[in-house]
């Protein structure tokens, strides 16, 4: 998805005192959360997703829920439901997710956050937000007036049982974390709308022979692009190389009797889609592998009075 970079800035500059301007700003894109049942079996409907993208536009972002102003790092400026009618979910919907866009100011002090976001260290975010229907999914009974005996993660009659989250009520906050509650939300790739190349430059190029000719401005939009084509093709070799990375992690763990580098020289001539297919395939298979350790103990939450969602 491209987007334009006058009409962002116009919409950031909503939310500041002193326009603005591209040099200003790091922009970044995120799934904030979507339809999945996710790691707590809980799922927002797709009509909670629309009311939520609205409710989260000017929302900061923060770290682990921490509310705290010095804990703030950015502000989310846009925001739309995207759906995927390629792709359906565990519950045979169609995959619809709440995407925004979000702004920080450069500076010296964010200068390594940046740097962390762009190697793909922060990644995963987490949303604070207050819904008003908490429903069972096996037989819909509201939670917080009637109850059921249904139990959330059990299977009854081949139907997973977990809570459906709808009419949302407020937004406070999206958080950095570790592990997110959905597997999906976190900081995704995007690319600015940028005006393409002067024609005569690409002229120049294609007709040249032994040499080239060209003005200053020329030269240094040249330059420009090929900076921007080699800062592309090093986010490109740094993702393919975490997604390596954790489908090595995980074929270790799903199939330890193949042989993990054979397994990886075969996967790098693979797509940067078809390794993110194959590695969300093996943490599924690694994660129903998991059990509980033998003293695991459930401890009780106490539901607090504004009845607030951190997913």
């Amino acid at each position: 998805m491209t987007f334009d970079i006058e009409q962002e800035l116009e919409q950031i500059n909503q939310y500041t005192r002193k326009a603005v301007t591209q040099d200003d700003v790091y922009l970044f894109t995120l799934t904030l959360c979507d339809n999945e049942v996710d790691r707590e079996f809980e799922r927002f409907t797709p009509e909670a997703l629309k009311q939520l993208a609205e409710l989260f536009k000017g929302k900061t972002g923060l770290f682990d829920h921490s509310c705290k102003s010095e804990q703030q790092s950015a502000r989310v400026f846009s925001t739309w439901v995207e759906t995927d009618s390629a792709r359906t979910t565990t519950q045979g919907e169609p995959y619809t997710s709440l995407k925004a866009r979000a702004y920080m100011i450069r500076t010296k002090e964010n200068e390594a956050l940046i740097a962390e976001i762009e190697g793909g260290i922060k990644k995963e975010v987490s949303v604070g937000c207050a819904m008003g229907s908490l429903c069972c999914s096996v037989c819909g009974a509201d939670r917080r007036t009637a109850g059921c005996d249904h139990s959330k993660g059990h299977t009854y009659n081949g139907q997973l049982c977990h809570d459906v989250l709808s009419d949302a009520r407020d937004a406070y906050e999206w958080s950095f974390v570790a592990v997110p509650a959905q597997r999906a939300a976190g900081v995704t790739k995007a690319f600015l709308k940028e005006e393409p190349m002067n024609p005569e430059i690409l002229e120049t190029v294609k007709a040249a022979d032994t040499g080239l000719s060209l003005s200053k401005p020329q030269l240094r939009q040249l330059q420009t692009e090929i900076a921007q084509l080699e800062q592309a093709g090093a986010d490109a070799a740094a993702y393919r190389a975490k997604l390596l990375s954790d489908i090595g992690r995980s074929v270790v763990l799903a199939m330890p009797q193949i042989d993990k580098s054979l397994f990886l020289e075969g996967c790098k001539a693979m797509t940067a889609q078809a390794l993110e297919r194959l590695c969300e395939s093996l943490k599924a298979q690694t994660k129903s592998m998991q059990r509980r350790p033998q003293l695991f103990t459930k401890t009780e939450q106490t539901p607090t009075d504004n009845h607030a969602f951190c997913i």
